[in-house]
């Protein structure tokens, strides 16, 4: 069988199955393609696009566990395949910590421009950082600065510390156990970048199965998902250089923080699937406005 036609017959099983698609696809064909690939041995990252290519007996075989392992379990692939990829970049991931698709990811290329000049970034925060993909992923393209991951949950640092060691960064980038700002008194960075719990209790009842694999530490965002942004808001700016930047996904919770703050002039970044949800402030702003987070 072609590659191409056994990703087609994956797409119909997956599809047939009713799962539900977003840690690292958003769609059958494309989870389809990545597991058989995935099955096959065949490198996503430097695939040359022949779709034509005969797959063995063996690769068929390994591509009927994965379906059914996916299929029956309702994982996500990415844990079953302990991969995912995240700004151009393959990492390591397992259920100690959150699947990576923050739509941060797009913005990490160009380090935020015209938002943030990288060339002035000597220190970044990256708060809530899960297993690290975004410190390590803007680590790779700011090669100078200096990181602190955080994290409150030990478990998801130990993935973050593999991922450092896997690209070559961990002489880089700090991991630091704390709630939110706890664990860094007096630190000042030229970037704080955060992909926050933003889920309400609502919706944490209502999420596919798919979720329930992951920790739900990393959702959980109170009654109107902005326990964790409310204190992102009120004590960043007390750990931002003069010139520096909060970079914040607010997820579902983005029109929550629309109608909470209507007074301040959020710039929201549009995502290439249209969506507005990762807002920055300047600490100028947060100087002006600061008061209405308090």
């Amino acid at each position: 069988m072609k590659l191409a036609d056994c990703v087609a017959e994956v797409e119909q099983q997956l599809q047939r199955a009713k799962l539900y698609f977003g840690h690292g696809t958003d769609n059958a064909r494309d989870e389809a393609a990545w597991l058989v690939m995935a099955a096959s041995g065949i490198d996503v990252g430097t695939f040359d696009g022949d779709w034509t290519q005969e797959l063995s007996v063996q690769q068929l075989a390994e591509t009927e566990k994965l379906v059914l392992e996916r299929t029956r379990s309702r994982q996500p692939l990415a844990y079953i395949l302990n991969s995912a990829w995240f700004a151009e970049t393959e990492f390591y991931i397992d259920e100690r910590a959150i699947v990576p698709r923050s739509h941060i990811g797009e913005w990490i290329p160009e380090c935020f421009e015209p938002w943030l000049d990288p060339s002035g970034v000597q220190n970044v925060l990256d708060l809530c950082t899960g297993g690290g993909c975004i410190a390590v992923a803007l680590a790779l393209v700011l090669n100078r600065a200096r990181f602190d991951a955080v994290d409150i949950s030990t478990d998801a640092l130990a993935v973050a510390a593999i991922n450092a060691r896997r690209h070559a960064v961990s002489d880089r980038i700090r991991l630091i156990q704390s709630d939110l700002f706890t664990a860094l008194p007096g630190r000042r960075y030229d970037l704080i970048l955060c992909n926050p719990p933003y889920v309400t209790d609502q919706l944490i009842d209502e999420l596919p199965l798919e979720y329930s694999h992951e920790p739900e530490i990393a959702f959980s965002g109170g009654v109107d998902g902005l326990t964790i942004i409310r204190q992102v808001l009120a004590e960043s700016r007390a750990h931002l250089t003069q010139r520096g930047l909060l970079v914040v996904e607010a997820g579902s919770a983005a029109l929550a923080v629309e109608n909470a703050w209507a007074r301040v002039p959020f710039t929201w970044l549009m995502s290439a699937n249209g969506e507005s949800v990762v807002f920055v402030l300047s600490a100028d702003e947060l100087d002006t406005y600061g008061q209405s987070f308090v």
